[in-house]
């Protein structure tokens, strides 16, 4: 089996209260341990990244001009 590449993306922020990685969703543990773990594990920890993500609660985006209904018009 080909090595599973790291899901890194470069985005590296733990959230204090699930204690993963806001931009791959990996705990420390995982990090730290991914160069140690086979490509069994490291399928395994892909396939709960993305379960994380999608129970993850999204965060309200800030409303820009056009989507806050203040925008205006050049006429």
């Amino acid at each position: 089996m080909p090595d599973i590449p790291s899901p890194c993306v470069a985005v590296c922020q733990i959230d204090r209260e699930s204690g993963h990685c806001l931009g791959c969703w990996r705990t420390i543990e995982e990090i730290s341990g991914w160069s140690r773990y086979d490509s069994d594990r490291r399928l395994q920890i892909i396939a709960e990244l993305h379960d994380r993500r999608g129970a993850a609660v999204p965060r309200q985006r800030r409303k820009n001009r056009r989507s806050a209904g203040t925008a205006t018009r050049v006429e």
